[in-house]
């Protein structure tokens, strides 16, 4: 017997990838990340543990984080726009609309007891913004990803 006839034949082809595979690689790095974000978003959420805006901090870091928010959210907003995808594209329009109401919420006086209602309404914003990030991900990965079709009989002897 000839090694090929000892190994049975796979019902499935070999898996290929449409895309280089460095973004493949990153794509799954995205995607973990987001699973990490938002298994830490929900765990926050359940114990209540929650970022509360505060405000901001009038020396030089407190304004330079101030602005790097509002340059993110900016930036947030206008990649809505270049994005084809419409789950990723609300993921970016809702996570503009964290960043910015977060710094919007650090400028004005609010009272305090408004504080626990806003971050609770950024958190499920932030989760949301996630799942449609992980769906898109997810989407992306399944279009490039597969299995190669058989390339033998359809009966695995010849």
């Amino acid at each position: 017997m000839t090694e090929e006839a000892k190994t049975p034949p796979s019902s499935w082809g070999e898996i290929t990838v449409d895309s280089d595979w460095l973004t493949t690689l990153g794509a799954i790095a995205l995607l973990v990340a987001c699973c990490l974000l938002l298994v830490s978003e929900i765990r926050h959420f359940v114990w209540g543990h929650f970022a509360q805006p505060a405000q901001a901090r009038r020396d030089f870091f407190g304004i330079l984080n101030e602005v790097y928010k509002i340059i993110a959210s900016i930036l947030a907003f206008v990649l809505a726009f270049e994005i084809r995808e419409k789950s990723a594209k609300v993921g970016c329009l809702l996570g503009g609309l964290s960043l910015a109401s977060s710094s919007l919420l650090s400028f004005l006086h609010v009272s305090s007891r408004a504080f626990p209602t806003a971050a609770m309404a950024r958190s499920v914003v932030r989760q949301v913004a996630l799942v449609l990030f992980l769906v898109a991900i997810a989407r992306w990965l399944k279009s490039v990803v597969g299995r190669a079709p058989r390339t033998g009989p359809p009966g695995g002897e010849s």
